[in-house]
């Protein structure tokens, strides 16, 4: 499990605008936050650095997806499906951060667009976002955010390697289809975990042994490496250094 990271007290104030009136997230905004160093750790040499030196700026672009894409993946969750729509706005921000970095703008304005690229990844691995059309997780989506609440700092990175990988040619929408399909697959479980003879469970309830944990655990690293991979997707395509990365396909 990586280190948390201190962050200065402007950085608090800027994800803060996570939790607006009527949304419902299961990640608190130390799991966003959390996910960006988490990221980092996962990334190849070369990117890790410049990146780490800039992550008030990753962590600025987390906190400022704006609002059309946030609409999309709202509407996606409440449909309960990923569509094309998203997946082409995924695709165009990964080529906006090529012709970035192809055009030589400063990194920090690149950090931005891959915050924001993070904050997709982490939306869609979160259950009570792409769950939110289901009536039986809404009902016991507070206790299940309460349980993420006390159990984040518990939860250990595990590179999720189930993912398809862009460095080995996988598609975004190939990336984003399995992440929304694993992330659905956990929203039946947890919502049977947390109500039992028609009432909600407490969060106090259930630890690390519990199916909460267990998924809470499982959604956090597929965000974290499905942020990973969109980031290596536009460094990939921008012809960056991958020496020393260790996920790097092996050859044959």
């Amino acid at each position: 499990m990586t280190a948390r990271r201190f962050v200065f007290p402007l950085l608090f104030v800027l994800l803060a605008v996570f939790f607006q009136p009527g949304e419902i997230h299961a990640w608190p905004a130390e799991a966003y936050r959390g996910m960006v160093y988490d990221a980092l750790a996962l990334m190849p040499p070369s990117l890790a650095r410049v990146l780490a030196r800039r992550d008030e700026f990753l962590l600025s672009g987390v906190s400022t997806l704006e609002g059309e894409t946030a609409s999309l993946i709202a509407r996606d969750g409440q449909r309960g499906e990923l569509s094309q729509d998203l997946i082409d706005d995924v695709e165009r921000r990964i080529e906006r951060v090529v012709r970035m970095v192809e055009g030589h703008r400063p990194f920090r304005e690149t950090a931005v667009e891959l915050g924001r690229l993070l904050r997709i990844a982490a939306d869609l691995s979160d259950p009570t976002v792409v769950g939110a059309g289901s009536p039986e997780l809404r009902r016991v989506a507070p206790e299940y955010i309460r349980f993420v609440g006390l159990h984040l700092t518990r939860i250990p990175l595990v590179h999720d390697g189930s993912l398809p990988s862009p460095v080995a040619g996988a598609s975004v929408e190939g990336l984003l289809g399995r992440v929304a399909e694993r992330t659905s697959a956990s929203i039946g479980p947890l919502s049977k975990a947390f109500w039992k003879d028609g009432r909600v469970v407490p969060a106090t309830s259930f630890d690390f042994r519990s199916v909460p944990y267990a998924e809470t655990s499982l959604g956090y690293s597929r965000g974290v490496t499905a942020a990973s991979y969109l980031w290596l997707s536009a460094w990939t395509k921008a012809n960056g250094d991958f020496t020393g990365y260790r996920f790097a396909p092996k050859k044959r």
